[in-house]
């Protein structure tokens, strides 16, 4: 397993940055927690904010023409922001008629649509949560009809659309989206997950809030752990992940609960995102 000793920060003095994500153009992004939007080097480590929301941003990703579609808690909407302009505009803020609630996380899939999982009520209690599916271009969000879902967070996509997802709250699991609905990869107790990535040759990274754990599991349910703040000082709450760098061998970490976005260089690379 990775230790402090491997880690090296990439970004500080960020306002409690939960999520992270690489561009085309292999530069990193990041939210913070009064909507603001940074850009960091990913090699030199140089960051700057470069936009804010006036929300909360939570998860984040981008399109080819570098565009980010930031998933903002506070505003209850997804936001597209461009760099070259400086424009800010609402992307998506409901779906089959009814507002969004806590959008978490964004991803591109394979026929360009974005997908957002809508995390509904932070409750133990809750399953007002859903995943949804902007199509290419924009339009009308639709629902995928998953069934009671608590707390839907983090999710990552391979090539053959299958979604991995994690619910943070009730039941702590790693769950698969594909032709026969929902399906679970593992059980996660004792953990908040928050995060997943997908890694080149098939596995599934999942980054918990708590307790502050990174772990790696296979398609058939065998959980191993990567990294382990057992003292909360390196990564307190690391939310979100994403691989970066040469062959994409390098993963940067979100740290919710401090003000910095790390980077360790795990014994595994990262599947490419999609940039439609």
């Amino acid at each position: 397993m990775i230790g402090p000793a491997d880690l090296r920060i990439l970004a500080s003095g960020l306002d409690h940055p939960e999520g992270v994500a690489v561009g085309p153009d292999g530069v990193l992004w990041a939210g913070g927690e009064a909507g603001q939007i940074y850009r960091i080097e990913s090699r030199g480590g140089e960051h700057e904010q470069v936009a804010s929301t006036g929300g909360t941003v939570l998860g984040l990703c981008l399109d080819g023409d570098g565009l980010v579609y930031a998933c903002d808690a506070g505003l209850a909407a997804v936001m597209r922001f461009d760099p070259a302009t400086g424009a800010i505009d609402t992307f998506c803020d409901a779906a089959a008629g009814t507002p969004l609630i806590c959008p978490n996380w964004v991803a591109f899939a394979p026929d360009g649509a974005l997908l957002v999982s809508d995390s509904g009520t932070e409750d133990e209690a809750a399953s007002d949560g859903r995943m949804l599916r902007v199509p290419p271009g924009g339009g009308e969000a639709e629902v995928f009809d998953l069934g009671p879902l608590h707390f839907p967070n983090g999710f990552a996509i391979d090539d053959d659309g299958l979604v991995f997802m994690v619910e943070s709250f009730a039941r702590p699991r790693l769950s698969v989206i594909g032709a026969r609905g929902l399906e679970v990869v593992a059980e996660l107790p004792g953990t908040v997950p928050d995060g997943v990535a997908l890694t080149a040759d098939g596995r599934i990274v999942v980054s918990s809030y708590h307790p502050f754990r990174i772990d790696i599991a296979t398609r058939d349910g065998r959980v191993e752990p990567v990294w382990h703040d057992a003292v909360g000082i390196y990564t307190p709450m690391p939310t979100n992940v994403a691989f970066f760098g040469d062959g994409l061998a390098s993963m940067a970490i979100a740290s919710f609960g401090g003000y910095t976005i790390s980077a360790i260089d795990p014994p595994f690379a990262g599947a490419p995102l999609r940039y439609p």
